[in-house]
C-alpha cells in the first residue's frame, strides 16, 4: 500500500500552486461524471462524515468551491452538530415499523398474493 502512495505524494510535493490548481479542477470534474454514473443520492456513513469534516475544516471557506458530495450548507450543519455534540436527527430514515404491523401486511400480501411472491 505504502508502494501506491509515495509516488503520488512525491507528484503532489513537487507540484506547483497551478499545477495544484489544475489537479484540483480534474478531480473535481472526475466526481462530477462519476456522481452522474452513481445516480440519485449519495448517503455518507458517520465515519465518512467525520473524515470529511476533518479535512473540510482545514480548508476553511474553500471548502464551498471544492465540496461536492453534499452541499457547503450541509457540511456546515455536520460542523456545528459535531462541534455541539448532537447526533443527527434522523441517520437512517425514518423509524421502522412494529414488528406485529409489518407481520401482518406481509400475511395480507400472502393470502391476497397482491405485491407478493
Amino acid at each position: 500500500m505504502a508502494r501506491f502512495f509515495h509516488p503520488l505524494l512525491t507528484l503532489i510535493a513537487s507540484a506547483t500552486d497551478r499545477e495544484l490548481a489544475k489537479y484540483v479542477q480534474f478531480l473535481k470534474e472526475e466526481n462530477k461524471i462519476l456522481r452522474k454514473r452513481a445516480g440519485g443520492e449519495i448517503h455518507t456513513r458517520p465515519e465518512e462524515r467525520q473524515r470529511l469534516i476533518q479535512f473540510g475544516k482545514a480548508l476553511g471557506r474553500a471548502i464551498e468551491e471544492l465540496i461536492t458530495i453534499v452541499s457547503p450548507s450541509t457540511f456546515y450543519r455536520w460542523v456545528r452538530e459535531e462541534q455541539s455534540g448532537k447526533k443527527p436527527k434522523n441517520p437512517k430514515g425514518g423509524q421502522r415499523k412494529p414488528r406485529e404491523i409489518r407481520e401482518l401486511i406481509i400475511e395480507i400480501a400472502k393470502t391476497t398474493g397482491f405485491g407478493y411472491t
